[in-house]
């Protein structure tokens, strides 16, 4: 028999998702963030569509959280819903594709690319997060990005309505993709029956010794807080991207509160316990400030922003 809590009338019920509400600062890698008026976790892609569907209805706002990788949260109440899609997590083989769930943590499915056959994700170690995020921002770095190997993208928009999108030119870019302001449910790679998968292997152990090495992977932060700046093709390598040009103006170890910009990689603003969101955008236009000033650059953020 199945409980009322795990029923998915439950799972679909307002005065069950808002008792199920906590702050976000629980539920995301900042540790910052306070408490949305909803709280859904659909454990199906059909759940997640009637979810979208029935706060269209009354007129509610909804934001999807994957991992809570990648964002910076306001303090206090957030309004609206929030549907998670941590829950959303399947594995579905199709010939020579893999369609897999949002919910999926992207690390485990990068360790395992090599074995799945899936070319160019094994040089994305080190990314956090959940799959359907991950896609939305196109997420990678100099060793690759979760898009080289993706060929459909399936989910709904915010009014609930189902879509399954194969990707075109166009679609995918630098820390962005066609995908943002919906909800990912489900994305399917190519796989490739020729892989070598013994260079699919190296590179993932090159490329994770790099994060290691470079950047404070166990600090509790939102990753890279800017984009590399567009005139120098948004790579991560060359001597202006924008941890260089922060690290450059000796504004590593800066803090405002317990917000500090990391001392391993100038990119990172890490929460060393008790930071607010107003800390950390303090800290976010003084460094935009300063390489504004100095270098003529005008940063872009890569974190997302919730108020």
């Amino acid at each position: 028999m199945v409980s009322r809590l795990d029923s998915a009338d439950a799972r679909l019920d307002f005065d069950a998702a808002r008792a199920a509400a906590r702050p976000l600062g629980e539920r995301t890698s900042f540790r910052i963030g306070g408490t949305p008026e909803w709280w859904f976790e659909p454990t199906t892609e059909e759940e997640a569509g009637e979810v979208l569907r029935r706060c269209r209805a009354r007129g509610v706002p909804v934001r999807a959280l994957g991992g809570g990788y990648n964002l910076l949260v306001a303090d206090g109440t957030i309004g609206g819903a929030v549907l998670s899609t941590r829950r959303l997590r399947f594995e579905r083989l199709h010939d020579d594709r893999l369609e897999v769930g949002a919910g999926t943590p992207f690390s485990g499915l990068v360790a395992r690319a090599a074995d799945l056959g899936i070319p160019t994700i094994s040089g994305c170690p080190g990314i956090p997060g959940q799959l359907g995020g991950v896609v939305a921002m196109n997420a990678g770095g100099r060793h690759g990005s979760v898009g080289d190997a993706l060929v459909e993208v399936a989910g709904f928009d915010l009014l609930g309505q189902a879509f399954r999108r194969r990707i075109e030119p166009g679609d995918l870019g630098y820390r962005t993709s066609a995908f943002q302001g919906l909800v990912v449910t489900s994305a399917t790679f190519l796989r490739d029956v020729t892989l070598d998968r013994a260079a699919a292997r190296r590179l993932f152990e090159e490329a994770s010794l790099w994060k290691r090495t470079t950047q404070p992977l166990g600090a509790a932060s939102a990753g890279c807080v800017f984009k590399n700046p567009a005139s120098y093709g948004g790579s991560p390598g060359p001597a202006r991207s924008a941890g260089a040009l922060i690290d450059r103006l000796g504004l590593k170890g800066e803090r405002v509160g317990d917000a500090v910009v990391s001392t391993l990689h100038a990119n990172f603003i890490v929460n060393e316990g008790g930071a607010h969101f107003a800390d950390v955008w303090a800290l976010i236009e003084r460094v935009k400030a300063r390489v504004r000033g100095a270098e003529g650059v005008e940063l872009e953020l890569e974190v997302k922003v919730w108020r």
